[in-house]
């Protein structure tokens, strides 16, 4: 089990949303502006528009009397909008439990109590890697390190939980171990990812970034390892009996910095703009939204008859971006399941039969979308006025 995996009563309470219909989370980015620029950024384009104060704080009504309970706030670098303490405190007197993603380096010990006395259930900050060089160089920022490292303590300080995630990369795979047990002995959480999704637009100019062949499968491996994953082998599609391929549109919806709605932050599949209809008739009428939502897993033909879907992790955003179909599998989702077996038989010792190997396409380095123009709601995108500093 990961830590970030969730409780049963909180597993009973989001499977409950999704019958119901009602929306459990909202990822709401306030802004993409950042003083870092990380080379596995996703935002194509860090000058949208961005909502004003008295527009998240009628969005923030709309959510809660739709039913949102988690808000989850991020960015850009959500600590560059000045009203963010502000709006995450309404959040509070509204019931909201929020998760903050930052990169920690503008938290102080004043931000970190305001966070802890804002309901915050828990920070996810991103490390590189624990030596300057390497992480400063992944993040163009120099002594970015250092300042995230301070405000890690901060939140430590303030008893706020803090989740550290490291995006592996080949250079870097031989210190997931090292980075792990410096923060679990801070009293961190520790996350992993393995792959590198495309940005905003959907274009590849990220994939060269992403593991690929035995570096993949190594860092799978180390991940499984430290991370203490079930060493038994998931079930199939077929057996799961899960009829979601994941939250996406249904129990969760994404909010960038000009009021556009998508089913996720990976999704960039336009249903509508908080500036021109209510949350809550967006949710509810959307017909792209509608068209996700008669896609399901029983639809996913090809998918059944695969024994080793049970290592995927199929997201229909990053299919949108690469194939334009959110129901249309790239072959590289092949080539990760495959990792994902291989670096399964390494920790566990086990042997997958022939049988299910055989059933999983090879797979092949994810092939362009050329010319796909994504539907994204982007009125007078980069024209837009901003929150001032």
């Amino acid at each position: 089990m990961t830590p970030d995996a969730l409780d049963p009563v909180q597993a009973a309470l989001r499977a409950a949303y999704e019958r119901s219909g009602l929306p459990f989370a909202a990822h709401l980015d306030l802004t993409y502006r950042c003083d870092l620029d990380c080379q596995h950024c996703y935002l194509d384009d860090k000058a949208w528009p961005e909502m004003t104060t008295a527009e998240i704080l009628r969005l923030l009504e709309q959510l809660s009397t739709s039913g949102v309970l988690d808000l989850r706030w991020s960015g850009g670098e959500v600590l560059r909008r000045p009203d963010f303490l502000q709006l995450l405190a309404r959040a509070a007197e509204l019931g909201f439990l929020s998760r903050v993603k930052t990169h920690a380096g503008l938290v102080t010990a004043e931000v970190a109590s305001a966070l802890q006395n804002s309901r915050v259930q828990r920070i996810d900050v991103s490390v590189y890697s624990l030596q300057p060089a390497v992480h400063d160089a992944f993040t163009r920022s120099s002594g970015s390190l250092q300042r995230t490292l301070a405000g890690i303590a901060h939140l430590r300080d303030a008893g706020l939980a803090v989740r550290v995630s490291m995006s592996v990369q080949p250079h870097t795979i031989e210190e997931m171990p090292l980075l792990f047990e410096h923060f679990r002995a801070l009293g961190c959480a520790v996350e992993f990812a393995t792959h590198v999704f495309r940005d905003h637009a959907g274009g590849d100019r990220l994939e060269v970034l992403d593991l690929v062949g035995e570096d993949r499968i190594r860092a799978e491996a180390w991940r499984r390892r430290l991370l203490s994953l079930d060493a038994a082998v998931p079930a199939s599609l077929r057996e799961s009996g899960s009829s979601a391929p994941c939250g996406a549109g249904r129990t969760l919806a994404y909010i960038s910095p000009d009021g556009s709605v998508w089913p996720c932050v990976s999704f960039p599949m336009a249903l509508g703009n908080v500036r021109e209809r209510s949350f809550a008739d967006i949710w509810r009428t959307s017909a792209a939204r509608q068209e996700l939502l008669a896609w399901t897993n029983a639809e996913r033909t090809t998918c059944q008859t695969c024994a080793g879907s049970g290592f995927c992790s199929y997201c229909p955003g990053e299919a949108f971006k690469v194939t334009g179909d959110f129901r249309s599998a790239p072959s590289g989702f092949h080539a990760a399941t495959r990792a994902r077996m291989a670096a399964f038989e390494e920790v566990s010792g086990e042997r997958l039969p022939q049988a299910t190997w055989a059933s999983v396409p090879a797979g092949e380095t994810p092939r362009t979308a050329s010319k796909t123009v994504f539907p994204i709601h982007r009125p007078e995108k980069g024209r837009g006025r901003r929150v001032t500093e």
